[in-house]
């Protein structure tokens, strides 16, 4: 799916008044594969691309929201 799409997508399912505060950024680069997390006050927003192709708009592979509510589940290590 095109970079453009999934940002119009999140857009409409948690807008940026919707977020909070950034509170972290994190990225990590693994041959063509990069995974940014990106830490809200009420949401974590996952997206992970394949940029082997810099020519291709269908770059992003996967995208997870997580909202940091009480009524979410939260992973236990």
């Amino acid at each position: 799916m095109s970079s453009e799409a999934v940002t119009e997508i999140l857009e409409e399912v948690v807008p940026e008044s919707v977020r909070g505060k950034q509170i972290a950024r994190s990225i990590t680069m693994s041959g063509c594969n990069v995974i940014q997390l990106i830490d809200y006050e009420n949401v974590s927003i996952m997206r992970s691309t394949h940029t082997c192709d810099p020519f291709s708009l269908e770059q992003d592979i996967r995208t997870a929201i997580t909202f940091n509510r009480d009524a979410c589940p939260k992973l236990s290590n």
